[in-house]
């Protein structure tokens, strides 16, 4: 039941300024719950427009992350074109940025600027590193962002001797959904104040959010977490080296991953009862989980190599669906390992809804995730369309009070664009 009419975020306009991911992405979950976003894009096109290009002007990364936008070509660094923009943001409630910081204030865009104006004004931004500190005005991307914040570690993820970042862009991704929580958080606030504020995250906090099960230090426990931290700074090891020295010191678990007999990779357990439970189902009797009376040994890394070591073993026994349904019998968290395609297709992603397709009209059938949350009451789905370049030109426009005549002067002069050359 929609009991908006339009969805979770009717009613809200958004003017976003998005550059390739993570400011997109907040805009996209919103216009997924009805948001009106108005996407201001270069009068060249937006940068993804012309990134895995499908066709002229449509790449794949924009069709992605414009979904459900209103798109407006404006020329920023012409005075008529900022005009505008400066009107559509006084009529907005939402400004989304992750352009470098200061852009907004060097465009008046910026949440002092625009709430003297209008006080219930919100203005969201992402940026790279933050905006103090040593890196608070570098430019950054999720690369840099999972670099500098210890994620790229994290994940150990090495191509030969070198460290390798990780494709999902996690960083990215979800500082776009810390931004759109920001936002919804803002919004509710707004109804009891009257009043905005300004919201702001970046690709470097996202990156220490993601870590947030290990991104702690007791001092009681944690000694060896500064010993580790001076030895990086002093000794610069190998990343292989450093990320399996930091493992050694914290995995003294046996959950990960493990090959099967038909090639499967299949991922076990979560957790002290899940722990001995899995054990049960191979047949392995360790102290660890059967003895109450055990106790971990100063450096208990040999023993759990060791167990990992004998669990490999016996998983080889078995083809993979065949350990899944086991561990699964006997309540252990458990899964194989998928490609991103085949979880796409996956009968799976279908029955949830997790995935949808659509027609789209320059480039025909897309399959796409679906809006990643569900309400009970009002709508919250994938929006479909993306808009082709200066489709909604002339409406805003018109919503602005211009005329046809004053949008072709516009266009003359450079302001603003309605064709793609």
């Amino acid at each position: 039941m929609d009991e908006l009419g339009g969805g979770i975020f009717s009613g809200v306009r958004v003017l976003e300024f998005g550059l390739f991911v993570a400011g997109p992405y907040a805009g996209e979950l919103l216009a997924h719950g009805g948001a009106d976003v108005i996407k201001i894009e270069p009068i060249t096109g937006d940068a993804t427009r012309w990134n895995s290009t499908i066709v002229h002007g449509e790449g794949r990364h924009y069709i992605i992350k414009a979904r459900g936008k209103r798109g407006v070509p404006i020329n920023l660094r012409n005075p008529d074109g900022l005009a505008i923009v400066h009107d559509l943001a006084l009529r907005s409630d939402v400004i989304i940025s992750n352009m470098r910081p200061g852009a907004l204030q060097r465009l008046s865009l910026d949440y002092d600027s625009l709430s003297a104006r209008n006080e219930r004004i919100i203005v969201a931004e992402i940026s790279a590193m933050g905006e103090d500190g040593p890196y608070g005005m570098h430019l950054g991307a999720d690369f840099q962002a999972a670099a500098a914040s210890g994620l790229a570690m994290s994940t150990a993820n090495f191509d030969g001797d070198e460290p390798r970042i990780l494709d999902a862009y996690l960083c990215d991704f979800h500082a776009g959904t810390l931004l759109s929580f920001g936002i919804a958080g803002a919004l509710y606030r707004r109804e009891f104040t009257g009043r905005g504020q300004h919201v702001r995250t970046s690709l470097y906090q996202a990156g220490l959010s993601l870590q947030t099960a290990t991104a702690n230090l007791f001092d009681a426990v944690d000694g060896w977490k500064r010993e580790f931290a001076d030895w990086m700074e002093q000794e610069r090891p190998h990343p292989r080296l450093a990320s399996q020295s930091r493992r050694d010191q914290t995995a003294l678990i046996v959950g990960g991953f493990y090959e099967t007999r038909d090639g499967h990779w299949i991922t076990l357990g979560a957790g002290q009862l899940a722990f001995k439970r899995l054990l049960d189902v191979i047949g392995i009797e360790d102290p660890s989980a059967h003895d109450p009376d055990w106790e971990m040994p100063d450096d208990p890394r040999d023993h759990f190599t060791s167990l990992r070591q004998r669990i490999r073993e016996i998983a080889l026994r078995y083809d993979g669906e065949e350990l899944r349904e086991r561990m699964q019998a006997a309540g252990v968290p458990c899964a194989l390992l998928s490609s991103l395609e085949e979880a796409l297709l996956s009968e799976h992603a279908r029955a949830n809804d997790y995935v949808h397709s659509f027609d789209h009209p320059a480039v025909g059938p897309v399959l796409m995730p679906q809006a990643p949350v569900k309400f009970s009451r009002d709508r919250y789905r994938a929006a479909e369309q993306t808009p082709a370049f200066g489709e909604h030109l002339r409406d805003v426009m018109h919503e602005l009070g211009y005329d046809d005549a004053a949008i072709e002067q516009l266009i003359e002069s450079g302001a603003i664009a309605e064709e793609l050359t």
